[in-house]
């Protein structure tokens, strides 16, 4: 049995990523930014921010302010690239920068084998900026991957935490599409395995074993599929263990304030379960 890791072992080990674009920073979204930043400092994680924000410049300088100088926090610009457009363009690029620095920490980058090695001894977590008190479970999310257990996590709500801190349709529409993907993925053995039977689909944060990151940078969708649909193919076609882990997370009171009751935020509940219940449930687990 392998020992146990600490928490400052995973730390060194973990890549957080998230993508932002801020048209103005006077967003409650932006706010939200600077506080997963400031715990990304305080639980000694590298953060890997890609933002397409107009002004960025701007936008780097105001959270620099605010956070003030550290090693921790990578803020790079979305590229111009056609490869790196939208929200998973910007998904892949940030990626491949924690790719490049977990692989820049090899103690011989130029043997092929070392370089492997490191990699498969890594994680990568993607997370939503505004989903702050994440950054409070990633030692939680990423231990099974380092030690062995499971090549994909997908955390999931602590189903009365989320009743209470999300707006009460996010949690209904949510809650129903989680139901309906899991009743598709029954078909597939991988997905029936302990721990993997009834996955947080529409959560958002998922992580990795950082070797399998090319599952991510070769898939082109622009939108959540970006995030969703490399780990169902590596299950579905390539054998990946893949399971869930609890965590009690609390969701920014900042954000159920702002969208629950308003109606263009339904709307944008039923634009993503139209999207996905296609490109992931019509295209991928049916």
């Amino acid at each position: 049995m392998a020992n146990e890791l600490s928490r400052e072992q995973i730390s060194q080990r973990t890549c957080v990523i998230t993508v932002t674009y801020y048209p103005d920073t006077t967003d409650i979204r932006f706010q939200l930014a600077i506080k997963l930043c400031k715990l990304a400092v305080e639980q000694q994680l590298h953060l890997f921010i890609v933002d397409g924000s107009p002004d960025h410049r701007a936008v780097k300088k105001q959270l620099t302010d605010a956070v003030g100088s550290t090693s921790y926090i990578h803020f790079i610009e979305q590229g111009k690239e056609p490869c790196h457009s939208g929200k998973g363009g910007a998904l892949r690029q940030a990626i491949e920068e924690a790719q490049e620095w977990i692989e820049d920490g090899a103690e011989r980058p130029n043997d092929r084998e070392c370089l492997k090695k490191q990699l498969q001894e890594a994680v990568i977590c993607f997370t939503e900026p505004e989903k702050v008190d994440l950054m409070n479970h990633i030692h939680d999310i990423a231990r099974p991957l380092l030690n062995g257990n499971a090549d994909a996590v997908v955390p999931t709500r602590n189903d009365e935490l989320f009743r209470q801190t999300y707006p009460m349709e996010q949690y209904h529409s949510e809650s129903f599409g989680n139901m309906h993907f899991s009743l598709l993925a029954k078909k597939f053995e991988g997905f029936q395995r302990e721990g993997a039977t009834k996955l947080d689909w529409l959560f958002g944060p998922f992580a990795f074993k950082a070797n399998l990151a090319g599952s991510w940078l070769a898939y082109d969708g622009n939108s959540w599929d970006a995030q969703m649909i490399p780990y169902v193919r590596g299950v579905r076609n390539e054998n990946w263990r893949i399971i869930s882990v609890m965590v009690n997370f609390r969701h920014s009171k900042e954000m159920k304030e702002q969208e629950e009751g308003d109606p263009v935020w339904t709307k944008k509940r039923l634009m993503q379960l139209n999207l996905l219940f296609d490109l992931l449930g019509e295209q991928e687990l049916t």
